[in-house]
């Protein structure tokens, strides 16, 4: 029995720092998964309960793969093929059980909402704020107006939605650029400040699987820009049926919109966005041509204002986005004869701009509206044909410095 004992105390002595660093961080492990397993299963049960996630048809997609029915040949005409959209739907799905918040260079905010980060925290805002008020000051030499409008991101400065971790922030910059174009004099609309003045959260502003603002956010920004007009004396107060959104049929689809963000993460891991198209109930009777696109299209605000094809039902592949004006283009003109005024606007912008400046041709004779980022012509001839009241500049938080206010449109002016 001595002898025994003798023995396995040898063998115990034997045991090295290594082992019990090795149990030490199991038994770790253990109690972290633990500690996490109710907030999982209440992720399971909200996903697969509460909101009834469907994910049989991912699962049957990824069945021939699983059993290795791909892996002697790849056949592309077989229906059941796998696609890209099924991956990003089973990660995001397992990525969102396990309570990540970040996936394919995004970040799930605290409202649930998506956003990118990683901004560069040296971007010089100098030259936009540079070129913006050259612009004002040619337009204010003409007798002209010019207004600069931006748009809120999905990071706002109002409220605390970044989760503990991470940092990032492009509200600085537009900050930043804001505050240069007021200290020369610049006409600023921040829509960051109105949104927070009328009480209206990003969770109800944005999109959550997108960076863009929900066409609501879009017709509401619209409004805004109509207030400054009548405010500077440009337009006359108009009918509010023009502002009022009960005064439009509001067309919602549920759960059609899956955003650029979610389309890197799939609908799994923040859901789907509804969509909604805006339409006056009032009659209307305007034109829109974007000749570099060959679209030439004359009647009511739907049939003007849209471009319908966009609103297919294909989360990974389609935009509805884009079926507000047209999508990006480098060129657009409104021509509205039966408008309350005969304000002459031209729209400088990018996706944002997308809503609000299709609503301003109901209100304006007419609305010439460029993407500096894609406008291959010279800007001078346009700047002179359109012959405008008021330039409008609206872009992103996050479009801050691209060429659409970076562009040089003073020398372009002065040139001539």
């Amino acid at each position: 029995m001595k002898m025994l004992a003798k023995e396995l105390l040898s063998k115990i002595k034997k045991i090295n720092h290594l082992h019990v660093l090795v149990v030490l961080f199991l038994l770790i492990i253990f109690v972290i998964a633990a500690a996490a397993l109710p907030s999982t299963l209440a992720r399971v049960w909200r996903l697969f309960v509460v909101e009834e996630t469907d994910f049989r048809s991912d699962l049957r997609s990824l069945a021939p793969v699983i059993a290795g029915r791909y892996y002697d040949s790849l056949d592309f005409d077989d229906p059941f093929l796998l696609n890209k959209g099924t991956y990003i739907n089973v990660n995001g799905l397992m990525a969102n059980i396990m309570g990540q918040r970040y996936m394919n260079e995004r970040v799930k905010l605290k409202n649930g909402h998506l956003s990118y980060f990683g901004v560069d925290p040296y971007l010089d805002t100098g030259l936009a704020a540079y070129q913006l008020t050259m612009l004002n000051l040619e337009l204010s030499d003409r007798g002209k107006h010019f207004l600069f409008v931006l748009a809120p991101g999905q990071i706002s400065k109002y409220e605390d939605i970044m989760p503990l971790g991470f940092e990032a922030d492009y509200n600085h910059h537009s900050d930043n650029l804001i505050s240069a174009l007021r200290f020369n004099n610049v006409p600023v609309l921040d829509l960051r400040e109105e949104l927070y003045k009328d009480g209206i959260s990003t969770s109800d502003a944005l999109f959550k699987t997108d960076h863009h603002w929900r066409p609501e956010t879009g017709f509401w920004a619209y409004g805004k820009i109509v207030e400054h007009l009548i405010e500077i004396g440009l337009i006359d107060t108009i009918d509010s049926r023009y502002t009022d959104i009960n005064e439009y049929n509001v067309e919602v689809y549920e759960n059609w919109f899956l955003g650029t963000a979610g389309q890197r993460t799939g609908r799994y891991f923040a859901g789907l966005d509804d969509f909604s198209i805006i339409t006056p109930k009032f009659g209307t009777n305007l034109s829109v041509d974007i000749p570099n696109h060959k679209i030439s299209k004359q009647g009511d605000f739907s049939t003007v204002g849209f471009d319908h094809t966009a609103n297919y039902f294909d989360l990974f592949e389609a935009n509805p986005y884009n079926a507000y004006g047209h999508a990006c283009r480098d060129y657009k003109q409104y021509i509205n004869d039966n408008a309350p005024t005969d304000l002459r606007i031209m729209g400088i912008g990018d996706s944002h701009g997308n809503v609000a400046f299709t609503y301003l041709a109901l209100v304006a004779s007419s609305v010439t509206e460029l993407d500096m980022r894609y406008y291959p012509g010279d800007f001078t001839v346009f700047f002179q044909n359109a012959d405008p009241d008021i330039v409008i500049v609206l872009v992103g938080c996050d479009g801050v410095v691209n060429p659409n206010t970076t562009h040089d449109f003073y020398s372009y002016i002065h040139s001539r």
